[in-house]
Order: structure tokens, then sequence, then C-alpha cells
């Protein structure tokens, strides 16, 4: 078969393609570049908010019903969760050495504890000698501190720790943060809790049962102030606050990290005309080491931003200072945490 020699296109022709060719490829690569930057765009504006929009859900652990913790655990995290569109919290009345394990396990994720509970959980000491070091957690917040209110009626014949041996006390509820230090103030003056009626009860029994006269003392090693069943008691009849002795106080603080020495003012309680020394447990917050950096950060920043209004919840936290809030626990501090209190200048 003859082949038919192709016929060559005419300059114009050919010209013409190579542009239209050409300028279809420009087209092809401008709608590219136009895509990869708007959705450049679109990513850069939403990044900023990515935070904004984070899914967390808080689980903060507090303690039984009546005490100060659940009320103030409630206040926060409904301001938290207000804070950053997301985030959902819920409040877990656990309470005592209950919760840093719950922390350090991730069964929650943020409670309150007392500094010196915290410090043990970190080192493995005292109640946490069988689970060993609980290092999965972090430091978030000081917030003021819990002292010692050992109450008796102001005629009886009770003089000092000592003079209670074997007598009716409630040292807190039972598992709670209070229950211990009550036991490490009892450890100091040599006894042991067997050598007393305890009765673990919750905070509205110990009032009710310390008024009807069914125990003998309201014996708290460490209470937020004031505290609700001695404001109860107070208002039936005078009390009389016991205090430790500076021997005693030196013991506790140099065998419990985290305790404080603390004195109650003159006037503390209706009839109370002394001041009344002791020692007091710092509530801190605490977290689990994996929280985001941004809720933690969010955390920190809501308690800041509303520790007036707390004070007026909880009136403890008129005690504690904001500045204070990243104190050192023996704890170490969550990053997020510690970028806020160095942006605040807390922290150097």
């Amino acid at each position: 078969m003859q082949r038919i020699p192709a016929t060559p296109l005419p300059m114009d022709v050919r010209q013409t393609t190579i542009q239209i060719t050409g300028g279809e490829h420009m087209f092809r690569s401008m709608r590219a570049f136009l895509l990869v930057c708007f959705l450049g765009a679109f990513l850069t504006i939403i990044s900023g908010g990515i935070s904004a929009v984070i899914a967390y859900d808080i689980k903060w652990g507090t303690a039984p019903a009546g005490g100060v913790w659940q009320a103030l655990g409630t206040a926060m995290v409904e301001d938290i969760v207000k804070s950053k569109p997301g985030l959902k919290g819920s409040t877990m009345p656990i309470g005592g050495a209950a919760n840093v394990v719950a922390v350090d396990s991730g069964k929650i994720n943020v409670a309150f504890s007392f500094s010196n509970t915290a410090a043990e959980a970190w080192e493995g000491k005292e109640d946490f000698k069988a689970q060993g070091k609980l290092q999965n957690i972090r430091h978030l917040a000081v917030l003021f501190p819990e002292p010692t209110q050992i109450v008796v009626w102001s005629d009886a014949p009770f003089t000092d720790i000592l003079s209670l041996r074997g007598k009716r006390i409630t040292p807190g509820p039972k598992g709670s943060a209070i229950a211990v230090v009550s036991r490490y103030v009892i450890e100091a003056h040599g006894m042991s809790l067997d050598d007393f009626d305890v009765k673990y009860l919750s905070f509205a029994e110990a009032g009710q049962q310390f008024i009807d006269g069914h125990i003998d003392s309201i014996f708290y090693g460490a209470m937020a102030y004031p505290g609700p069943p001695i404001v109860s008691a107070s208002s039936q009849r005078k009390i009389r606050l016991l205090p430790l002795s500076q021997e005693k106080i030196k013991h506790l603080i140099t065998n419990h990290k985290g305790l404080e020495e603390y004195t109650l003012p003159k006037g503390a309680y209706p009839g109370v005309e002394t001041e009344i020394s002791g020692v007091s447990a710092p509530v801190v917050v605490i977290a689990r080491e994996d929280m985001p950096d941004e809720i933690a950060n969010a955390i920190v920043q809501t308690i800041d931003n509303n520790f007036e209004k707390y004070s007026s919840i909880v009136k403890a936290m008129a005690l504690g200072k904001r500045e204070m809030m990243p104190r050192d626990i023996g704890v170490p501090i969550h990053p997020g945490a510690e970028k806020y209190y160095r942006a605040k200048g807390w922290l150097k």
C-alpha cells in the first residue's frame, strides 16, 4: 500500500497550536497555584482556632459532698468549659489519696489534693508505699491553706491533744486527705488512732454529732477555714480550739513535706479569744502529665481570672493568693501551666 507522506502544517498553524497548548498549561498551573493558596489560607485561619475547638473531657476529682472541694470543683469546671468550645467536664467525689491514684492511673485527668499528699505520692512514701512512686501527675496550681482545727466545747476538761486520749473523735471522712493529716498530728504526739474511739463522719454528721454530744472532738489535722461543721457547732455553744506546740509543729513540717506552719487569728470563730498555732496543708490542683498544654493553660488561666469569684463561693479561697499558684510542691509543674505563669511573671 502506498503511503501518503504527511503534509507539513503551515507555520502560522503550528505556532497557533503551540500557543494554545502553552496557554492551557499555564491555566492549569494557575488553577493549582490558587487552590494551594486557598487551602493554605484556610488552614492558616482555622489553625488559630484549633485550640478553641479541641475536644477534651475534663474529669475532676473533688471530695464527698458537704466539703468545700465539691462546691469549688463544680464552679471551676463550669467556668473552664465555658472558656473553650469543645470542652466538657464533670466532677467526681473521690477525695484523699484516691484522687492522686485516679489521676496517675488515668481514670480522671485533674483533681484537688493536699500538697503533702501529692508530694508523698510522687516519692512513693506514706500511704503510697504499696503503689510505689506515682509520677504520671503534674502540678497545676496552689490554691489556699487548710489549717489545723481541733475543736472541743469551751467547758470541756480537755486542755491539749494528749488529754483526748480514749475519747470519741472524728478525724474527717474515711479516706479523706483531712483524715490522713489528722493521723499525722496524732502520731506526732506519740499516739495512734487506736488510742481513740474514732468515728469517720461526713462533715454534716460531724457537726451534728458534736452538737448532740455523740463525739467529744471534731479533730481535723487540716480543714478548710472556716469549716462548715465547726461554724454549725459554734452557733450553738461556745467552743475552743486546741493549739499545737512549736515542738509538734516542727516535727510535722519536718517529717511531712508540704505541711506548713500556720496560725489561726484571734476570733477565728465566736468565742475563740486567742491565736491558734498549728500547721496547714495547702490545697493544690494536679493533672495527668499527658494533659494537652492548652488545656492545662486554660485551667490555670480560668482560676486566675476568677480567683475573687471563687472566694465568694468558698471563703477559704480568700486565704490564698493568685501569684502563689505556681509555688513548688515537690511535683513537677505541667508545661502548659508553666507557660502561663512565666507569661504572668510569677515564674522566672
